[in-house]
C-alpha cells in the first residue's frame, strides 16, 4: 500500500519541485506605464482596422505591429519583455489596461459625437439644397405661368379688340343721318 502512494505522490511532489514561480527581472530597458498603454492602445486601434480593412493596410505597407514598434522606437523583443514584466504584477497590468480600455471608450464617445455632429451638417444643407431645388422649381413654374398668364393675357387683349371693334357702331355723320 505504501508503495501505491509512493508512486502517485512521488511523480506530483517532483512536478511541484520543479515547477517554481520565479518572478521576472526587470528588463534594462522597461518601457514606463503611460508608454504601455499608448502602444497597446494603438495595437488595438491598428487591429480593429486591421480586422476590417486588411488587405488596404498591408497593399498600403503597413504591418500594425512594426508600425507601433517603429512609432515608439522600440523592438518587439522590448515590448515583449515589458509586457511580461507588468503582466507578473497583476495590480499594474490591471492598471495599464483599464487606461486602455477607458481611453478606448472615450475615442468612442468622441467618434460618436462626430458622427452625429456630420449627420447634423448632412441634413442642413440636404435641406437647404431641397428648398433652393423646389425654389427654383417654383420659379420656373412661375415664370412658365407668367409665360401662359402673358400668352392667354396676349390672346385675351385680341379678343377683346376684336370684340371691342365688332360692338363699335360706325359713326353715323349728321349729314347721312339728315339724308335718311
Amino acid at each position: 500500500m505504501l508503495k501505491r502512494i509512493s508512486i502517485y505522490f512521488f511523480p506530483i511532489f517532483l512536478m511541484l519541485s520543479c515547477y517554481s514561480f520565479q518572478k521576472p527581472e526587470k528588463p534594462k530597458h522597461l518601457i514606463s506605464k503611460k508608454d504601455m498603454v499608448n502602444i497597446i492602445l494603438d495595437l488595438r486601434l491598428l487591429a480593429s482596422a486591421n480586422g476590417s480593412n486588411q488587405k488596404v493596410l498591408q497593399e498600403k505597407g503597413v504591418y500594425s505591429e512594426e508600425y507601433v514598434f517603429k512609432k515608439y522606437k522600440i523592438d518587439s523583443l522590448t515590448f515583449a519583455l515589458s509586457n511580461n514584466y507588468y503582466a507578473y504584477y497583476v495590480e499594474d497590468y490591471d492598471d495599464i489596461y483599464t487606461k486602455v480600455k477607458d481611453s478606448l471608450e472615450l475615442l468612442k464617445e468622441n467618434l460618436d459625437a462626430l458622427v452625429i455632429q456630420e449627420e447634423d451638417e448632412k441634413r442642413k444643407t440636404d435641406s437647404i439644397n431641397n428648398l433652393r431645388k423646389r425654389d427654383s422649381l417654383d420659379l420656373l413654374k412661375n415664370k412658365d405661368s407668367i409665360r401662359i398668364f402673358k400668352n392667354e393675357d396676349s390672346l385675351l387683349n385680341i379678343k377683346r379688340k376684336n370684340k371691342i371693334k365688332s360692338k363699335l357702331i360706325e359713326p353715323v355723320s349728321d349729314k347721312a343721318a339728315q339724308s335718311q
